[in-house]
Parts: C-alpha cells; sequence; structure tokens
C-alpha cells in the first residue's frame, strides 16, 4: 500500500520522498484542497469509503495505511 502511495503522491504532487511518518501538509505542502482530492482517489482505487470526520484527524501516510487497512478488513469480513 505504501507503494501505491508514493506513486499517487508522485503522479499528482511531484513528491519524490514518501515515508509512513511523512505529513501531509508539512512534508508535502499539501492545501485541504489537494488532501481531499488525494482522499478521493483513494476511495476509488480501494473501493472504500472514508468517514470525513475520521480522514481529518488523519496526519501521516501511516495513519492513513492503518485506517484503510481497517476499512478494507471491515469490508472483506
Amino acid at each position: 500500500m505504501l507503494n501505491d502511495f508514493r506513486v499517487i503522491v508522485k503522479e499528482l504532487y511531484g513528491v519524490e520522498r514518501v515515508e509512513l511518518t511523512s505529513a501531509f501538509k508539512t512534508d508535502f505542502g499539501l492545501t485541504s484542497f489537494d488532501f481531499v482530492n488525494l482522499i478521493c482517489l483513494i476511495e476509488e482505487k480501494y473501493d472504500v469509503e472514508l468517514e470525513e470526520k475520521k480522514y481529518r484527524s488523519l496526519n501521516t501516510v501511516e495513519d492513513l495505511i492503518q485506517y484503510l487497512e481497517t476499512l478494507i478488513a471491515e469490508r472483506d469480513a
């Protein structure tokens, strides 16, 4: 999943270095609009729906991956 994020963020925002600890706003410089756009792409890619209340509290790539893994596990259970 981390490699997927690396590809997406590089293609969309030109970010070369994506680590689990990378923060969306401070490390990538994403605006709120950019972040919502990223969430939409992720929802499409993984066929899940992220709750706005929840994804607004996510700060790092690791936070988002953990949340996605939980949603995917619940969906597939």
